[in-house]
């Protein structure tokens, strides 16, 4: 891909690219909260050129070339699509009703012994990390106490 120009016009074409690519090889958005990773290994810092303005109301500024989509239930779940395309997200709603039956939440049938020796052998893989990797790690007591607890 050809180098990023590091202004306005650049960072939209940029975004305009990648929003088409998204959609022409897997008809999903390019998710904004890829932009600015991608932007920085493209050598652009979107902040320097756009300072106080908001990278989602910048590309929300440009209804001509980009649509802003916003997930309804994840709200930090925001894409962009071609202009000209027509997209939403899927709701769990809407997976419940194609499905005929509501999904299993994520823990649903863990319990007790299960969810202890589970969450023991996280730990124990943790510990095993190199330092530097293992000082990265930051779960907060109440979050693994709640892990802990029978359900």
């Amino acid at each position: 891909m050809a180098l990023v120009e590091n202004s306005l016009e650049g960072i939209i074409e940029f975004a305009t690219v990648r929003a088409q690519q998204e959609w022409d090889e897997h008809k999903q958005p390019y998710l904004l909260a890829r932009l600015s990773p991608d932007l920085s290994a493209e050598g652009v810092d979107y902040r320097t050129v756009l300072g106080e303005q908001k990278l989602k109301d910048f590309v929300a500024g440009h209804a001509d070339k980009l649509k802003v989509v916003v997930h309804p239930q994840q709200r930090a779940k925001i894409g962009l699509l071609p202009a000209d395309v027509d997209f939403e997200f899927e709701t769990a709603a809407d997976n419940e009703t194609q499905s005929g039956r509501r999904r299993p939440t994520s823990d649903a049938g863990i319990h007790g012994s299960k969810r202890r020796y589970i969450v023991g052998n996280f730990l124990q893989m943790v510990s095993e990390l190199d330092e530097a990797d293992a000082k990265q790690v930051e779960i907060p007591a109440h979050i693994l106490a709640k892990l802990l607890r029978d359900k």
